[in-house]
């Protein structure tokens, strides 16, 4: 059975080894530092997920939503903010931007794979 593939994209490697490290058995996990590298892994992947860091250099995570909200092959792959950032504001903007979630930072593996699980299923 295929497994269902997962963007993570986060600016802190030790973030994106944690995620790769608690979902590696249940899903086919994919990391990029930034919004660059993510659009270039979307370009050759299709994708089930994305796991999006709201606060990294360059673009933001909600600017990249924004732009992947715009793109047909794009806007309907679900995307899950992990952040450490709890401002109402952010959290609004995420929503009305498009994001399915929240999940906040520092997280727990059961918390993080249960997530990944209800909106990849």
């Amino acid at each position: 059975m295929k497994k269902n593939t997962v963007l993570a994209v986060d600016d802190t490697p030790e973030v994106l080894q944690c995620i790769d490290t608690i979902l590696q058995d249940n899903f086919d996990v994919r990391l990029a530092v930034n919004a660059d590298s993510a659009q270039e892994v979307l370009k050759t992947t299709p994708v089930d997920l994305i796991l999006l860091d709201v606060e990294m250099p360059g673009m933001s995570g909600l600017a990249l939503l924004e732009k992947l909200q715009k793109n047909e092959a794009y806007k309907k792959i679900p995307v899950v903010f992990i952040t450490s950032n709890m401002d109402d504001k952010i959290v609004k903007t995420a929503i009305k931007k498009g994001a399915k979630g929240y999940i906040v930072k520092p997280f727990t593996s059961e918390v993080l794979l249960e997530s990944v699980k209800f909106f990849c299923m």
